[in-house]
This record gives C-alpha cells, sequence and structure tokens, in this order.
C-alpha cells in the first residue's frame, strides 16, 4: 500500500459545502472533524505566520497535559473557530493537504461549518445582529435627518467609548461615514450613450453592483469607477434592485439568511446576464461571494453559476479589456 503523499502538486480544489445534509449540523460529527483537522495543523504549523486562528490553536496544544490534539478541551475549540475569518489565505497559499489531497483539509470551510452550528444552536449577539444587517443598518443612518448625528457620534471619542463599551466596537477603529445621498441615488439618472465593444471574454458593457458599503459608506467609489470604465468605452448601469450580497451573514454563520440574500440578487443578475451585461461590485468580498462562496453553497443552480461566470472584480476587468486591445493606456502624467 503506498504511503500517503507529503503534501498537493496540483491546484487547489474545492468541494460543494454540503449544508443542507442534516449531519452538517451535528455537533458530535462536527468535532470529529475538528479534532482530525486540529491534529493535522498541529503536525504541519506551516500557517502559523497567518490569521490568530493558528497561534490559538498550537497554544492550546502546547499548554495541554498531553500536548497534543486530545488534550485539549473540546470546549476550547471554539477559540479557535472564533479568530477564522474566512480569508482563505491558508487555503490558498500555504495548506499541502488541502484536496486533491486525500487528507482533504478545507481549513475555511471546517470553520464556517463550526460557525454555523454556533449560530444554529446558540443564535448570534445583538451586536453581531446588528452589525451584520449592513442594509438596514445604512438605511436607518443614511436618513438626512439621522446621518449628521451618526457621522457626529463617530467622530466624538465619548460616544466611540459608549460604543464600545455596550457593542464591543473598539474606539480606535476608523468607521467610515454614512451619506444620506447614496451610490444608487447618484446613479439613478445616468444614462450613457456609448456603444458597446464586445472583446473576446468581455461583452463591453456593464451592470454596477453598488454593494452595501459602495453604496451607503463610500459612494465617490462608485462614481469614479462609473468613470473609469466610460472613459474606457465601457457603458454603465446600475443593477435595478439589490440587497447585501450576504458576507456579513455568512461569516456569522446564518446560512439561512445567506440563501434569503441569494433569493433576491441572483434573479436579477442573472438576467442582467441574459440581456448581455458583464457584472462589477466595487468591494471584493462581494465579488467572492457571488464567484465562489455561493457557487460553493448551491453548485446546482444554473443562474447562481451564470452570474459566477459574468461578475467581475473592476481591475480584473479592466485587465481582460487591456487584454482584447480596448483599454486607453495614453495616461497623463
Amino acid at each position: 500500500m503506498a504511503a500517503p503523499r507529503e503534501g498537493s502538486l496540483e491546484a487547489p480544489t474545492r468541494h460543494p459545502l454540503d449544508w443542507k445534509n442534516p449531519t452538517f449540523y451535528d455537533r458530535a460529527d462536527l468535532f470529529r472533524e475538528l479534532e482530525r483537522v486540529y491534529d493535522i495543523c498541529h503536525g504541519c504549523r506551516r500557517c502559523v505566520s497567518l490569521c490568530n486562528a493558528f497561534p490559538t490553536l498550537f497554544d492550546l496544544v502546547d499548554e495541554s497535559e498531553t500536548m497534543e490534539v486530545d488534550g485539549v478541551a473540546k470546549e476550547d475549540y471554539w477559540k479557535v473557530v472564533d479568530h477564522c475569518y474566512l480569508c482563505d489565505l491558508c487555503y490558498m497559499t500555504k495548506c499541502p493537504y488541502v484536496p486533491p489531497h486525500e487528507w482533504n483539509v478545507d481549513f475555511p470551510h471546517l470553520m464556517l461549518r463550526a460557525k454555523a452550528v454556533q449560530f444554529k444552536e446558540t443564535g448570534a449577539s445583538f451586536r453581531n445582529r446588528l452589525l451584520t444587517s449592513t442594509d438596514t443598518v445604512g438605511k436607518l443612518a443614511g436618513i438626512p435627518v439621522v446621518v449628521s448625528v451618526v457621522n457626529a457620534a463617530n467622530r466624538n471619542p465619548g460616544m466611540r467609548k459608549l460604543l464600545e463599551n455596550t457593542l464591543g466596537v473598539s474606539a480606535d477603529a476608523v468607521l467610515p461615514e454614512y451619506h444620506s445621498v447614496t451610490l444608487r441615488d447618484r446613479l439613478r439618472t445616468h444614462a450613457p450613450r456609448i456603444v458597446p465593444r464586445p472583446g473576446e471574454k468581455t461583452t463591453g458593457k456593464v451592470a454596477l453592483f453598488a454593494t452595501c458599503y459602495g453604496n451607503y459608506n463610500e459612494p465617490d467609489i462608485g462614481e469614479d469607477l462609473v468613470a473609469v470604465f466610460e472613459h474606457n468605452g465601457i457603458p454603465v448601469t446600475t443593477v435595478p434592485k439589490e440587497r447585501c450580497c450576504g458576507m456579513p451573514k455568512l461569516e456569522l454563520g446564518d446560512l439561512d439568511s445567506v440563501e434569503e440574500a441569494k433569493n433576491a440578487n441572483i434573479p436579477v443578475l442573472a438576467k442582467l446576464v441574459d440581456e448581455g451585461f458583464d457584472i462589477v461590485a466595487p468591494v471584493p468580498s462581494c465579488v467572492l461571494m457571488f464567484k465562489q462562496e455561493l457557487p460553493l453553497m448551491f453548485p446546482d443552480d444554473e443562474d447562481v453559476q451564470k452570474v459566477k461566470n459574468a461578475i467581475y472584480d473592476p481591475f480584473e476587468y479592466l485587465m481582460l479589456r487591456h487584454k482584447e486591445g480596448w483599454l486607453k493606456t495614453d495616461f497623463k502624467v
């Protein structure tokens, strides 16, 4: 019998997230898988320089009586989970045991499963429910009579200390401003008169998914995006309606809310793709949601897969246009 390989030489592959399977939420099954993967990570430790999940795990092991994973209290497993923010760096850049390796280590998706189990069993704190409801917060904070108060409070040291004590938001964290005139408001009457020029991989006309952050907090980014794209002959229209992509709820483990967001967004975006539009969004995590996480959660949904293949990060899209010979490079010094 051949010995297991030390590591994979192939590109990492991702298995669909089997979140509809009842065993996905089985705590005993989860903890068996956590122990298996934690033991592999403990024996490798290549990811120690990444997020704090790995130093937390290794400290728990090194400070246990056995100095092995079996010496770590099961309830302390959650300390590792809490430090993972699903960035995927370990999976994409460090771990030698990701699929197709036979050990099948997908640390971020295991952490996501743990977060989902935790959410299913205990729900979420008021703070976490509030901060992940980005559409609601953006709409309320952006009310004209409210927005100046919210922005002033977020700049006030005393109010920031109160926010830290009540919601756990660090007084030193930089908080973005809110805007009553959102990006979607600013582009409502925008009607480009540009004839699109299709390329080999791009259609040359774009629908802009504003995103919560781009819409409520940094509308200037979206306006700049439109200006750059249309300078390069790419007409931009806004997606007719949208809601949060679901990434904040995903990171909370609230997968049912992710599905609700998918059901609201995907039909609108898929229709745009059918009409010949490519889709861009100014926030990379939102693009990632449609390009990776939703397709892995809903692998059999044809519209999800259709949107996956037509949504781009703005810089990715401009680079494709450059390769197709349509990007203006006569930059002014």
